[in-house]
């Protein structure tokens, strides 16, 4: 898989970062520009089937594919870090590739936090149990038919150039697969399951007019969490927290929880 480093230039901490659908790593370099200056190492890369990384585009067999590309991006930020604070942070879909990583993987627990925005917990869109059911038949005799996703770019940002970036982005992947529709399912209702598995420190950020994620499920999910945690929701903005105008004001909360964290440790 497609890995990739921002190196700050005197390292105090490191933060990896997991993309979300249908995009790659690079449309987050703006946020590893912002949390180098801060002295944050940043680890990233694309996912299967996403960006620069193999595989049929939007298609996965198993969402434990995700997760053991995130493992492996976390083993080498830790085991470069020599004892620093290491955090992940998910969006959207890589929110819940997050949430699902520390609750089934051990090495989790040398992580200092995780941060999620608009974690890929519940849609907004209601799926019909005809669809469902439909999928399932799909899924046992064609896994890899590719449907659009349903995401246009007025859902993820406000930001007319955001927008026309996402539009144009040659990287960007607009399709998902039947297996994928399947296993993220699947991986959001173990999400809930086993959400008193988080037991350290988590930040949420959720867009208040989120079009693709439920806001009021996330903030409920964040109820049941025991472990200490923060949830801020931002009242006007759109899926993509970290590509609204409003980003700034996003990225310096993450560098003061993390901060904060960091010297209550």
């Amino acid at each position: 898989m497609y890995k990739h480093k921002w190196p700050a230039a005197n390292p105090v901490a490191a933060v990896v970062l997991v993309h979300g659908t249908g995009e790659h790593h690079g449309r987050y370099a703006h946020v590893a520009r912002y949390l180098n200056e801060r002295g944050w190492d940043v680890y990233t890369g694309d996912l299967p089937g996403y960006g620069q990384s193999p595989g049929k585009r939007g298609h996965i067999d198993s969402f434990s594919q995700y997760i053991e590309t995130v493992h492996q991006w976390t083993k080498e930020a830790v085991e470069q870090s020599d004892g620093r604070p290491v955090y992940l942070m998910g969006h959207s879909l890589g929110g819940l590739i997050v949430t699902r990583y520390v609750q089934t993987q051990a090495t989790a627990s040398k992580l200092s936090g995780i941060i999620l925005t608009s974690p890929c917990l519940e849609l907004v869109l209601k799926v019909p149990e005809w669809k469902k059911r439909l999928a399932k038949v799909l899924d046992r005799i064609w896994p890899s038919l590719a449907l659009s996703n349903g995401i246009s770019p007025d859902m993820v940002s406000r930001d007319a150039e955001v927008q026309d970036l996402y539009k144009r982005d040659p990287l960007n992947c607009h399709k998902v697969s039947v297996r994928w529709f399947e296993e993220l399912h699947r991986a959001m209702g173990q999400a809930w399951e086993e959400a008193n598995k988080l037991d350290f420190p988590i930040l949420i950020l959720q867009a208040g007019d989120d079009l693709l994620v439920d806001a009021r499920a996330v903030e409920r999910f964040a109820d049941r969490i025991q472990a200490e945690k923060e949830f801020h929701l931002f009242p006007h903005l759109r899926h993509e927290v970290l590509n609204e105008p409003e980003k700034e004001q996003v990225l310096e909360r993450i560098v003061q929880w993390m901060e904060k964290n960091g010297s209550d440790a």
